[in-house]
């Protein structure tokens, strides 16, 4: 199953550009190049308008998502598209076999939300890695196939863990 949100770096581009254009005009306020009788709204309203956006648009989770559970492994990728995405340009990517991953917790929050897989790992003592992802911008949808995936790879996982034998 290949899963991601696309149509969302469009509407991000979109809103980038119009917070641009605000930062402009509210320039152009400021500095008091168009005289006062043409300001429609306080230039302190639309300063805390564009502080406000980015701030969302930060706190928001990293927009875009793609993961992709074809064939053998497990591949999630998340990345920030918003305003200040130049400051944390990284994306964060996981690829690791299905049989690793022991269980997930989604944490659906007010304004972002949250998916954390545990995998096995021989180089932590417990045995146990977590790994976390932001996310926002997913539709109800989406969610539901992702966790139904899986849920079917963890249930997959813990049927042949519990039904191999030891030979020694």
């Amino acid at each position: 199953m290949k899963k991601n949100n696309k149509n969302v770096i469009q509407l991000f581009k979109a809103l980038n550009f119009s917070i641009v254009i605000l930062i402009i005009l509210n320039l152009i306020m400021y500095f008091g190049i168009l005289p006062n009788k043409y300001h429609a709204i306080p230039p302190y309203v639309v300063t805390l308008f564009i502080v406000f956006l980015i701030f969302l648009s930060s706190r928001m989770g990293n927009q875009f998502f793609a993961i992709d559970t074809k064939g053998e492994t497990i591949t999630f990728e998340t990345k920030n598209v918003g305003f200040l995405s130049f400051l944390d340009s990284k994306s964060n990517k996981i690829d690791l076999p299905k049989y690793k991953l022991i269980k997930y917790e989604f944490q659906n929050g007010l304004i972002s939300k949250g998916l954390i897989f545990y995998i096995n790992s021989k180089k932590n003592p417990s045995q146990l890695t977590k790994v976390k992802f932001r996310l926002a911008y997913i539709s109800k949808l989406n969610i539901n196939s992702i966790l139904s995936e899986l849920d079917k790879i963890v249930e997959t996982n813990y049927h042949i863990k519990t039904n191999v034998e030891v030979v020694i």
